[in-house]
C-alpha cells in the first residue's frame, strides 16, 4: 500500500470508529490510528472523541499524527505528550 492509499484507509477507519460508540480509557480517550502517509507506520493515537470529530470536520485541511511525524506541509494545532493535531498549512 502507498502511502496516500495508507492515509485513506486509516482515516476511514477512524471515521467509522467515531461515527460509533467507541470505547474509552479511564480518562476519556479513544485510540484511532495515526493517519500519516507512511505505509509502515501502525502508531495509534488516544484523543478526546469530540476533538477527532472536529477534525473530521475541518475536512482534508487536519489529520490525525502521532507525534513522530514531522512535515513541512503542516503546522501543528495541538500538541499533547506525542500526540500531535495538524492542519494544512
Amino acid at each position: 500500500m502507498n502511502g496516500a492509499d495508507h492515509h485513506v484507509a486509516r482515516r476511514r477507519e477512524n471515521q467509522k470508529k467515531a461515527a460509533g460508540d467507541p470505547a474509552t480509557d479511564p480518562q476519556g480517550l479513544v485510540e484511532f490510528g495515526c493517519e500519516c502517509s507512511r505505509s509502515e507506520c501502525e502508531r495509534s493515537v488516544r484523543v478526546p472523541l469530540y476533538v477527532y470529530r472536529r477534525i473530521l470536520e475541518a475536512g482534508n485541511q487536519s489529520l490525525l499524527q502521532a507525534g513522530h511525524h514531522a512535515s513541512a506541509q503542516y503546522r501543528t494545532i495541538v500538541s499533547v505528550g506525542l500526540m500531535r493535531i495538524e492542519e494544512r498549512v
